[in-house]
C-alpha cells in the first residue's frame, strides 16, 4: 500500500516519531526517535546506538511500530525492520536524511562526525500499514 500524498507530506515535516518494538515478555518497548522517510520508497530510516533494547527486540522479531504526532493529528505506521550494518549507508542516512530534518542542512550535514565514534545501528522500517488521523 504506498503512502498518500498528504500523509507522506506531513511524516516529511520534522516531527518526532515515537517506535515501538517488541519485548520478549509481549509488552511494547517505546523510544523517541529522529526519523526521515525515504524519498522514493516507503520505507522510515532510523538509527540507534547498539546494545540498546530496541535492537535485541528487533532481532528477536523485526516487527514494529511507529506513531508521528501533531497534536490531534497522527499517524501510525505498522511495518517490519531491516537492521543496517554498513557504517557508510548509516553516515548517508544520517547526514543526508535524518538529522538535516531537525538541526538544519549545516549541522545535519556533520551529525556523523559527533556520534560516528559510537558503535551505531541503521534501522529500515518497511512500512506494511498507514493509518492516518486527522490528516
Amino acid at each position: 500500500m504506498p503512502i498518500a500524498e498528504n500523509v507522506r507530506a506531513f511524516l516529511e515535516q520534522p516531527h518526532y516519531a515515537v517506535m515501538a518494538t517488541i519485548n520478549a515478555d509481549g509488552t511494547p518497548q517505546l523510544t523517541v526517535m529522529w526519523y526521515a522517510l525515504h524519498p522514493t520508497e516507503d520505507v522510515l530510516l532510523l538509527n540507534a546506538s547498539r546494545g540498546l533494547l530496541k535492537e535485541r527486540n528487533l532481532r528477536r522479531d523485526p516487527r514494529m511500530a511507529v506513531c508521528v504526532e501533531d497534536g490531534p493529528r497522527y499517524v501510525t505506521l505498522q511495518g517490519t525492520a531491516e537492521l543496517v550494518e554498513d557504517r557508510a549507508q548509516q553516515e548517508r542516512d544520517v547526514n543526508e536524511l535524518i538529522a538535516p530534518r531537525y538541526v538544519g542542512q549545516r549541522l545535519g550535514a556533520r551529525r556523523w562526525e559527533e556520534i560516528k565514534d559510537s558503535d551505531r545501528l541503521g534501522i529500515r522500517m518497511h512500512i506494511h500499514r498507514v493509518h492516518p488521523r486527522g490528516i
